[in-house]
């Protein structure tokens, strides 16, 4: 499913038979009864998803909900949390049905704490035999007795997970997807051992002692009773050792440590940094300096020396061996100079990399702030190549309630435009003499800065279906805004009396003005990035005008705020006594750390000239601010740096 249907529109409920485990104080761990993922949480972030989601809502109901009760968590986190917990299947859409149980019925039960008394001394002797055991340990290049050697391996390391599914059942957890694994390099029996987590720290140490302690009692063993069978049972200890994912020796250390990894890692799932190789290094090298990543570490230098250890134990030549074959005198001595200039070129390699790396890394933020486009109109382009300009203009948000024959009269009046890439339809403050429709093509919506500046700021893009150019007619005003192509486009013109004729005059009084005025100034915003016509019509229905007066307080810092203020026009200053922090223009707006924090403004904010708002109730600025996930990320991101700190915190 499409991320932005999941986050905008899907009506999501957590799984009935998702199982919840204290794993430490702090530490939570979430498990759908059908997937073999399971979720690390914090308390809070549990809560969220149990409480938020037990009955269907979609994604934008439960955030609302968040922020009238100011418990909302940073919107990057909520957003991660809520895709982590879609892909453990721990959230599922509202119809859908539970994938089937992986658990499967295991009668043999025994406490992690019994178990734990008991393994403990057979794991002490064996470590004690194998220290004092007689060397050395040769293995000869091939006999039968190696064979033998590598079943013993193969069926205790199967009676260890035998005996973790003992303990998994005995501590109240499942037994999930028993099987016989054959693809690997010790085929055994294995049960999903990763269910201890549910049962807590104790019981993930006790479950990852029992699947070490029986191969390495046979290899204790074997050292004294039969050393021929050793070499393959003591790979078998080191396989069980391995500092990699599912051993038991990694087990091990998170269950004494207490500590596992967060499975919400901002910035990890979420598009579009899952593409930022960046930021996911980033989080990666966060880990591995953490306790538990430091400790993996350190495992994993301790195994290599083990690894070493053991293969001098059992064939003592072996590093004369190889330093006769590929030292100075040696027959691959040329081979090893081969390896070490590749060796060279890896950090080359590594090196330039990074910088591919860290240049889509800039590249990604900057598209961050380009405008985003929840759905584009798409204009019927078969009739435009027909010629079939009325079927055409149907695709217009803005037309679409018009009948056939207004379109048709709408068609015969409008005349077709040419205009090439970075030409300039109109500028600001050019009388208003016409209406115009994008057919073909992309524009840019820009407005001057005030003097003594000549620059011009960005404030929204136009696409094909977008109208533009109704501000200048309806207000028998000049142009408020400068209209750039920004690569070649088509363009449809309709004269000002026949837009007061065909348009405005279909449609309704100064009512529809006004939410026409206000829905295409809200669609200009670049924090809305292009919005479906039909959304900003209804969010232009939740807004009211409002005049302020130059020199006007607006707002004062320290009282309660009820309002979040859109700039149509004119100029505001948001100071901090007599100090001026920012000055803000039309596209730009104020109120939102109020609204989202705890109703008390922040800082006043005065009105430097005769200006406009839009103005909206905190209710509909919420629901404003959750129905699209990129537009509540980049107000959050706005209001944190005029704030000077996370407008949320992790709980």
């Amino acid at each position: 499913m499409a991320q932005t249907d999941l986050l905008t529109s899907v009506r999501l409920r957590i799984d009935p038979a998702a199982r919840r485990g204290v794993y430490r104080p702090g530490l939570v761990v979430l498990r759908a009864d059908g997937r073999m993922q399971q979720l690390v949480l914090t308390p809070t972030q549990a809560s969220i998803l149990q409480r938020g989601f037990e009955e269907p809502a979609t994604v934008p109901e439960v955030l609302v909900r968040l922020l009238g009760d100011h418990q909302c968590p940073p919107l990057q986190e909520f957003y991660e949390l809520v895709l982590q917990a879609c892909a453990a299947g721990v959230l599922l859409e509202a119809e859908a049905t539970p994938p089937p149980s992986l658990a499967r019925r295991w009668w043999p039960r025994l406490k992690p704490s019994v178990a734990l008394v008991l393994v403990r001394p057979v794991l002490l002797l064996a470590v004690g035999t194998l220290v004092v055991a007689p060397r050395p340990w040769l293995a000869p290049a091939w006999d039968l007795a190696l064979l033998w050697g590598w079943l013993s391996a193969c069926a205790l390391l199967s009676f260890g997970d035998i005996l973790a599914a003992t303990v998994i059942a005995g501590s109240g957890g499942q037994v999930r997807a028993p099987r016989l694994h054959w693809l690997s390099l010790f085929p055994r029996f294995r049960v999903d051992t990763a269910e201890a987590a549910l049962g807590g720290a104790a019981c993930e140490r006790t479950v990852a002692l029992l699947r070490l302690t029986p191969v390495l009692a046979g290899a204790a063993a074997a050292a004294w009773f039969e050393p021929l069978w050793l070499a393959p049972l003591l790979a078998g200890v080191l396989h069980v050792l391995a500092p990699t994912r599912p051993s038991a020796a990694r087990q091990l250390l998170a269950g004494l440590l207490g500590a596992k990894p967060f499975s919400v890692r901002a910035g990890f799932l979420f598009e579009p940094r899952r593409q930022d190789f960046w930021t996911r290094a980033k989080v990666w090298w966060s880990e591995q300096l953490s306790r538990l990543g430091l400790a993996k570490l350190g495992w994993a230098v301790v195994w290599t020396a083990l690894v070493a250890l053991v293969l001098q134990w059992c064939q003592p030549g072996v590093y004369r061996a190889i330093w006769r074959g590929f030292g100075p005198e040696g027959r691959f001595h040329v081979h090893l100079e081969t390896a070490l200039q590749a060796a060279i070129a890896i950090p080359a390699a590594g090196a330039l990399f990074l910088c591919w790396a860290m240049l889509r890394h800039w590249r990604m933020r900057r598209a961050l702030m380009r405008p985003l486009r929840i759905s584009q109109t798409r204009i019927n382009t078969e009739a435009l190549n027909t010629g079939d300009n009325p079927a055409a203009l149907r695709s217009v948000p803005l037309f679409r309630k018009l009948s056939d024959n207004d379109l048709r009269a709408l068609a015969a009046a409008m005349n077709p435009v040419a205009v090439a890439r970075k030409a300039i339809v109109f500028h600001e403050d050019d009388p208003g003499d016409a209406f115009y429709v994008v057919m073909a093509g992309e524009l840019e919506v820009l407005k001057n800065l005030p003097p003594p500046s000549r620059r011009k700021k960005t404030i929204g893009w136009l696409h094909p279906g977008d109208g533009f150019g109704e501000i200048a007619l309806l207000d028998n005003a000049n142009r408020t805004t400068t209209i750039r192509a920004t690569r070649a486009s088509r363009l449809l013109r309709l004269g000002k009396a026949d837009f007061d004729q065909l348009v405005v005059g279909k449609m309704g009084g100064e009512a529809v003005r006004e939410l026409l005025q206000n829905a295409a100034f809200l669609g200009r915003l670049t924090i809305l990035g292009g919005w479906p016509f039909d959304d900003l019509m209804e969010h232009a229905r939740r807004c009211r005008s409002q005049q302020f007066a130059a020199g006007a307080h607006v707002l004062r810092a320290g009282e309660s705020n009820l309002w979040f203020y859109l700039i149509f026009d004119g100029a505001f200053e948001v100071r901090e006594g007599k100090k001026v922090r920012q000055r803000l223009h039309p596209g730009d707006y104020f109120g939102e750390i109020s609204l989202l924090e705890h109703g008390t403004t922040t800082a006043d904010v005065f009105a430097v000239e005769d200006s406009r708002c839009l103005v909206m109730s905190r209710a509909d600025f919420l629901a404003f601010f959750a129905r699209d996930y990129r537009i509540g990320l980049r107000i959050e991101a706005l209001a944190a740096h005029r704030r000077g700190g996370h407008l949320f915190s992790s709980r």
